[in-house]
């Protein structure tokens, strides 16, 4: 199922996506996010993320909508490759240089230190 952020009315294809988008919008940017998931979900930086989906689905709105953007008049029944990550973030290498000069330092560490765990997770360190 698909539910629309309570906040920003981005579209995520379940809970723990959902969960994610809150929290991170949350810590990195402050505001309406870290505003709702405080009054909302009181303990929310202390939940597993399927736990904190959970929670806030029951707030949210739920959608026909999934997680991409762009043209919608693909058939469900043929899924095409994915190009690129929810809410139109494009995953190449020009465009991840472009976006850390526009962080200040704290948040470039953030996702530098991201970037680091997600190429140990995926076994990309171990060659």
């Amino acid at each position: 199922m698909s539910y629309l952020c309570p906040v920003c009315a981005a579209p995520f294809g379940g809970g723990e996506p959902l969960a994610d988008h809150l929290a991170v919008s949350a810590i990195l940017h402050g505001g309406d996010h870290e505003a709702w998931l405080d009054d909302t979900v009181a303990d929310w930086d202390g939940l597993s993320r399927a736990a904190l989906g959970e929670r806030v689905v029951d707030h949210a709105e739920t959608t026909d909508d999934h997680e991409h953007v762009g043209d919608h008049s693909h058939s469900h029944s043929d899924p095409e490759p994915a190009s690129g990550l929810p809410n139109g973030i494009d995953s190449g290498a020009s465009a991840h240089n472009a976006a850390d000069s526009t962080l200040d330092a704290d948040a470039q560490a953030i996702i530098e230190e991201a970037r680091d765990l997600t190429r140990e997770m995926q076994g990309e360190d171990e060659q």
